[in-house]
């Protein structure tokens, strides 16, 4: 074993694995932007901001596991709170899920206004917003969101061993409320917009079957059908990640801490330090329940993109494409 716990383990494979493969899709898409039409549209420039907050992510973890299970940079570590380090590290798990939750709704926007309002008024303000713009609006809404918390949040490191931060239980329920508001409206208005999606789809159907048998017209429900099985594992890890922290905040309620709140060892109170031992063996599964969310992304584009599969092949090969497409 690579470290002393198995989630551990598994989520570092999966970063060696995953990463440099989600690094060429988002660097072949970047490639073909000027070079293919395809790769201009909103929902790739989403794609990329997603990648981006996924690499955020997973550095994030890497820069947290190197003290806590290699100890390398303990020091620097435990130097940098005085500078706010736990606070960034406390509040960058829930942000991150916000800002992921945010991008796999603006996809999901972008993909209705597509699909179902080709010609509304959703589908002309995405037309006449820059790339720029849309990533700047998915990072911007995020962090505001969860700005409240940050403001309130007054956290430390446990020790420059295990480096659990200790927090406040405004700060938590603060942050979880936040979490739970987000998620519950990104996930109502995913299902909303691919029910609609899927009803779109259908019907587009039976139509094509009665009138014509448009290769072409077949082409293009399956690939609007392979998004829409894409954004649906996403949906669904998600779901997984905010159930892990529904689960983590009552389980630490019960026990009167919060879910990053660990209270310095009482020898009077042995049962409720085993207690803390529980929920400490709990938050280990985060990084994997978390990390798959990233990891489940280029696995996802790889299966069931067409475009990114040829893109990644031609990339790999060292194939490149002359000429731009206007």
């Amino acid at each position: 074993m690579l470290t002393t716990n198995w989630q551990a383990d598994v989520v570092i494979y999966e970063m060696m694995v995953f990463m440099p493969i989600y690094a060429v899709v988002l660097w072949a898409i970047w490639f073909m932007r000027p070079r293919k039409s395809a790769f201009r549209t909103h929902y790739y420039t989403l794609v990329m901001s997603q990648g981006a907050a996924d690499f955020l992510t997973v550095i994030i973890f890497v820069t947290q596991m190197l003290p806590r299970y290699f100890n390398i940079g303990n020091s620097l570590v435990w130097w940098l709170d005085n500078y706010g380090a736990s606070n960034f590290y406390v509040n960058s798990g829930p942000q991150m899920f916000i800002l992921r939750s945010i991008g796999l709704f603006l996809i999901t926007m972008q993909r209705y206004a597509t699909i179902c309002r080709p010609h509304g008024r959703l589908s002309h303000i995405l037309s006449i917003t820059s790339s720029f713009t849309l990533i700047l609006c998915h990072w911007l809404i995020a962090f505001s969101l969860h700005m409240p918390a940050v403001l309130i949040c007054h956290a430390h490191f446990e020790n420059p061993q295990s480096f659990f931060v200790i927090t406040s239980e405004d700060h938590k329920k603060t942050s979880a409320t936040i979490v739970i508001c987000t998620f519950v409206f990104c996930g109502i208005s995913t299902l909303f917009m691919y029910s609609s999606i899927i009803r779109i789809l259908c019907s587009a159907k039976r139509t094509v079957v009665m009138t014509t048998n448009s290769w072409q017209s077949r082409q293009n429900r399956y690939q609007e059908a392979r998004l829409c099985i894409h954004v649906f594992f996403l949906a669904v890890m998600s779901a997984a990640t905010f159930s892990y922290y529904v689960f983590q905040a009552i389980y630490s309620n019960e026990i009167g801490v919060g879910d990053v709140v660990l209270s310095q060892y009482d020898p009077v109170s042995e049962n409720r330090n085993l207690q803390q031992e529980a929920l400490r063996s709990l938050r280990l599964w985060y990084p994997l329940v978390s990390g798959n969310l990233s990891f489940l992304n280029p696995l996802m584009l790889l299966l069931l993109n067409r475009d990114i599969q040829k893109c990644f092949v031609n990339f790999c090969s060292g194939k490149t494409v002359s000429g731009r497409e206007s």
